[in-house]
């Protein structure tokens, strides 16, 4: 063993644990333990009494410790040995070293659970780690096992739990392809329905200009034949007068006179120019759109529908129009008669017709105040004591919210109950759901009595 490595081998030994140098002034404690006599001071403080051996945790009732000469003599030694004999070739590349503490450069044999790191045993006796639990760490390794095999369960289950939410979303992804294909279709088809109409009307109104063109231009037409049937026989005459003023018989000459002047006599026949007035622009150039428009009806679907108020749905506090389109709240109860049918608390009113099937729109003027309600409700709500406005109590509306005027729409086939913004049709929200009995048009006015009353609007486009 060549000095060098006998000074490395015998570091260890002449080193304070706590510093982890070479021993300054070494003393030794009662449990025969060394320590430099400051570090050892240090890690005792100002205490006067009672501590502990930071290596073996022996507990002394008085803190005293005597002077090591002897130790103080061997680390001389060994330090000068060191500087003497030069340290040994570094091992070749590649060659795996020991795992060291950062800060103490010893061996890391101790695992500190509270902080899940490898220590030494320095590091272990440290202040830092004084009340942590430590155990030697070769009995970490079942402990990391175990926990590594429990981490990959959990991992497991987790890929499974994303693997089913990904084979759902994939058919979702298939489902909402599906639904927008059915919507596609079903938009292209409206649209082609009026697109249809429009060219429809398109031909028919140009095949009545083109007839009245036809009409007309007959009328030039046979005008011009007939002038120039009229200038071809004026002109043949004229031609007989000019043969005529040769002729020298005067009885003959005083003959063509008098046939001549009874023919002028007779006149001539009416001639004029036919103009292209004649053309009715009026059928032509008036609100054409307006008029395909107002045609139109015929083929949309559905349109606003002229609803009216059930006064037998009606709670007592209600006053509703004479023409039952109209309903505010008042303060006053009516002295009405009790039934089944009429919300007997809650300030609602039903429409007069219900819908089984079928699609439906109507528009609402919902008032000055943006407290109100509209939708649609089930046959079978229960109309006694507080409503509350839910799909799940047969209830699906919208409001308290500042529009001027709601339209409602009803797919009861399609599960679906729409509104919008009337006056440019904006979409506001929509419930999805199927129906399977009768719904009624549900109407919950302003709660001010000052109110503008909320109104069924009946215009037709």
């Amino acid at each position: 063993m060549s000095s060098w490595i006998l000074a490395e081998s015998l570091s260890s030994e002449v080193s304070c644990p706590i510093c982890l140098n070479f021993y300054q002034d070494p003393v030794r404690l009662e449990c025969e333990h060394n320590f430099c006599r400051s570090c050892i001071a240090e890690f005792w403080g100002d205490q006067e009494s009672g501590s502990h051996c930071p290596q073996c945790q022996e507990i002394f009732p008085r803190l005293q410790f005597k002077s090591n000469r002897l130790l103080a003599n061997i680390v001389e030694r060994v330090r000068q040995l060191r500087v003497d004999t030069p340290p040994p070739a570094p091992p070749p590349p590649g060659e795996p070293g020991l795992v060291l503490c950062a800060r103490h450069e010893e061996k890391l044999k101790l695992y500190c659970q509270d902080d899940q790191e490898a220590i030494c045993v320095v590091c272990g006796v440290s202040r830092e780690h004084k009340d942590h639990r430590i155990v030697p760490i070769h009995e970490t390794m079942q402990f990391c096992q175990e926990k590594l095999k429990e981490s990959s369960v959990q991992l497991e289950n987790r890929i499974e739990v994303l693997n089913g939410i990904e084979a759902n979303q994939e058919k979702k992804v298939l489902e909402l392809k599906e639904s927008t294909g059915t919507i596609k279709s079903h938009i292209i088809s409206e649209f082609d329905e009026l697109r249809t109409f429009l060219q429809e009307q398109q031909g028919a109104v140009l095949e009545k200009l083109r007839e009245e063109e036809h009409r007309i231009l007959r009328e030039m037409e046979d005008n011009q034949k007939k002038l120039q049937d009229e200038k071809s026989t004026l002109e043949t005459v004229i031609t007989n007068i000019r043969w005529r003023l040769n002729e020298e018989d005067p009885m003959s000459l005083l003959q063509d006179v008098k046939d001549l002047t009874e023919r002028l006599k007779q006149g001539f026949p009416d001639c004029e120019v036919v103009p292209p007035s004649r053309l009715n622009v009026g059928s032509f150039r008036g609100p054409l759109q307006y008029a395909v428009w107002k045609k139109m009806r015929d083929i949309i679907s559905p349109v606003p529908a002229p609803l009216t108020l059930d006064p037998s749905s009606a709670n007592p506090y209600l006053d509703l129009s004479e023409d039952l389109t109209a309903v505010r709240y008042s303060y006053t109860s009516q002295e009405l008669p009790g039934n089944l049918e009429r919300f007997d608390f809650c300030a609602c009113v039903l429409g007069s017709v219900g819908f089984t099937s079928g699609r439906h729109y109507w528009e609402v003027d919902v008032g000055s105040q943006p407290d109100w309600d509209v939708g649609v409700a089930a046959e079978s709500i229960d109309r006694e004591g507080w409503v509350i406005l839910t799909p799940e109590n047969g209830f699906w509306t919208f409001g308290h919210v500042e529009h001027s005027k709601i339209g409602v729409y009803l797919d009861h086939e399609g599960g679906q109950v729409s509104f919008y913004k009337a006056d440019d049709m904006t979409h506001l929200y929509t419930f999805a759901h199927a129906f399977t009995e009768k719904l009624f048009p549900f109407f919950y006015p302003s709660a001010d009595s000052n109110a503008k009353p909320l109104k069924l609007c009946h215009q037709l486009i």
